[in-house]
C-alpha cells in the first residue's frame, strides 16, 4: 500500500517535469494487448507497477545493506584487548586490526600464537628450521638478498619448540632484537647468527643478509613501525596466558578495533543496479508479449478466411459471419488473440459505428497487412454485394496456407543449420576419442 502511494507521487510529479512525456512504444503495446482499454489508465498503471516494484528493491537493498553496516560494526569492537591464548595442539588466532592514533590510522594483521611447550615436549624441529630460515625471517622481502624492510626476528615461531635469540653484526642496520632494518646510513651486507635453545638442546646458525634502499613515505615507515612494535609487544608476553593490547605508541594515545568486512555499499549497488534493470526490462516484456500476440494473429488468419468464406458461403451476410466466429470462439474458450480483436470490433458495431468503419479499425489494430487486406475485402463487399466474394475469401486463404507452410519449412532449414555446428563439434570429439587408443596402441 505504501509503495504504491509513493509511486503514484513519483508518477504525477514526473509527468509535470518539462519535457518527460510518455513513452510511446509503451502505449502502442498497450493498446496493442488490451485496444479496449482506457489507454491513460492503463499507462498510468504500468508505470506505477514497475516504479513501485524498483523501490521494493531498493527497499530491501538498503535494509539489507543496514543490517551488513550494523554487522560490520559489531564486529569491529575489540572489547578490553584481551586475547586467550590456545594450548600448543590448538590453533593460533589471526586477527586483522586498525589502529587510531591522534595522527594516523594503521591496519595491521597479526597472529596470536599458541602457549609455549614444556619441556618434557619434542625438540626436533631444528633441522626444519634451518631449511627454512629464509622464508620464516624473510617477512615482507621477496628473499634475504634483497631486504628492504623489517624482518620477523622472534623468540618463537608457530610450528616450533624452540626459543630463539638473535644476534646481527650491524644491530644499526638490522636491530638484533626485532628485525627491524634501518637503512639510515645505507644499505650494505649483514650476518644474521641464531641462538636456538630447548631445555639442553642449543645450537646456531649463521644466515647472510643483503639490504637495499626502499621506495617508502613517511605513512608507511609509522604504518611498519606500529606493526613491528605490535609484533614485539605479543612475542615479549608470550609466557603468559593473556595478551592485552597497547595503549599507546610513540607518546600517542591509540584505540583498536577489528578490521571487519564492509560491504554495504557493494550491495546497496547491487540492488540499485538491478532495480535499474527491472525498470527498463519491463518495457522489453511489454514489447514481447505485443510481438507474441501479433504472431499468434498472424497464424489464426488462414482459419479467419474459412471460417468465414464457410458462412458466408452458407448464406450469411458479411457481417452476420463476423458476429457469429467472434460469439463462438467465447463459447469454445479459445486463446487465440484475433477473436478478440473481433469481439472488440462486435461491441464498436453494436454502439453504432459504422460497419466499414469498423472492419478499417479492426485491421489497424492487427498490425498485419493479412488483416489489413481481409479488411479491404470486407469493406469492398459491402458495395460490390457477395459476388464472387466467397471465391476470393478461399483464394486468400489457400494463399495463406501456402505461405505458413513455406514459412515453417524455412524455419527447419535455419534449425537445421544451426545444429550443424553442435554435430560438427560432437563428430570431431568421436573421432578424437577413437583415433588416439588407436594411435597409442600402435607399435611404429
Amino acid at each position: 500500500m505504501m509503495f504504491s502511494k509513493v509511486s503514484e507521487f513519483i508518477y504525477e510529479k514526473t509527468r509535470k517535469i518539462p519535457g518527460v512525456k510518455p513513452d510511446d512504444g509503451i502505449v502502442r503495446s498497450l493498446v496493442y494487448i488490451q485496444p479496449s482499454c482506457d489507454v491513460s489508465d492503463e499507462y498510468k498503471k504500468f508505470e506505477t507497477g514497475r516504479i513501485g516494484m524498483c523501490l521494493l528493491i531498493l527497499t530491501v537493498g538498503l535494509i539489507l545493506s543496514l543490517f551488513l553496516k550494523l554487522s560490520a560494526f559489531s564486529e569491529s569492537d575489540v572489547g578490553d584487548g584481551v586475547f586467550e591464548r590456545d594450548e600448543w595442539n590448538g590453533s593460533r588466532k589471526p586477527v586483522s586490526l586498525i589502529g587510531h592514533t591522534e595522527s594516523e590510522t594503521v591496519e595491521v594483521d597479526l597472529n596470536i600464537h599458541t602457549r609455549t611447550l614444556s619441556e618434557e615436549e619434542t625438540d626436533n624441529y631444528i633441522a626444519e628450521f634451518i631449511k627454512n630460515a629464509d622464508r620464516l625471517i624473510g617477512g615482507e622481502n621477496p628473499d634475504l638478498m634483497h631486504v628492504s624492510s623489517d624482518l620477523v626476528l622472534k623468540e618463537k615461531y608457530d610450528g616450533y619448540p624452540f626459543k630463539f635469540v638473535w644476534r646481527s653484526s650491524d644491530p644499526y642496520m638490522i636491530a638484533s632484537y626485532s628485525g627491524k632494518v634501518d637503512l639510515s646510513e645505507g644499505a650494505g651486507d649483514v650476518t644474521l647468527t641464531a641462538y636456538y635453545s630447548y631445555g639442553d638442546y642449543e645450537g646456531t646458525v649463521q644466515i647472510p643478509v643483503h639490504t637495499e634502499m626502499p621506495e617508502r613515505d613517511p605513512s608507511e615507515r609509522y604504518a611498519e613501525g606500529l606493526r613491528s612494535y605490535l609484533q614485539e609487544s605479543e612475542e615479549s608476553d608470550r609466557g603468559r596466558k593473556e595478551w592485552s593490547l597497547p595503549d599507546e605508541y610513540s607518546g600517542e594515545k591509540i584505540s583498536w578495533e577489528y578490521k571487519a568486512e564492509d560491504n554495504s555499499m557493494l550491495l546497496a549497488g547491487v540492488f540499485t543496479i538491478v532495480s535499474i534493470v527491472v525498470f527498463f526490462a519491463s518495457g522489453k516484456d511489454l514489447a514481447s508479449k505485443a510481438e507474441k500476440k501479433k504472431e499468434n494473429m498472424r497464424m489464426s488468419y488462414p482459419k479467419v478466411l474459412r471460417q468465414l468464406a464457410l458462412y458466408v458461403g452458407a448464406g450469411m451476410t458479411v457481417k452476420g459471419a463476423f458476429i457469429k466466429i467472434a460469439e463462438d470462439s467465447r463459447n469454445m474458450n479459445k486463446d487465440e488473440f484475433i477473436y478478440e480483436e473481433m469481439r472488440f470490433a462486435c461491441r464498436e458495431m453494436s454502439q453504432g459505428l459504422g460497419e466499414a468503419s469498423v472492419y478499417e479499425r479492426f485491421g489497424n489494430r492487427t498490425g498485419l497487412s493479412e488483416y489489413i487486406k481481409l479488411a479491404g475485402l470486407l469493406a469492398q463487399n459491402l458495395k460490390r454485394g457477395n459476388t464472387g466474394f466467397v471465391m476470393r475469401l478461399r483464394s486468400e486463404a489457400d494463399n495463406a496456407m501456402r505461405e505458413r507452410v513455406l514459412e515453417a519449412r524455412k524455419a527447419g532449414e535455419m534449425a537445421q543449420t544451426k545444429l550443424l555446428a553442435p554435430m560438427m563439434m560432437m563428430l570431431a570429439v568421436v573421432m578424437v576419442m577413437i583415433m588416439i587408443p588407436a594411435m597409442t596402441g600402435m607399435n611404429f
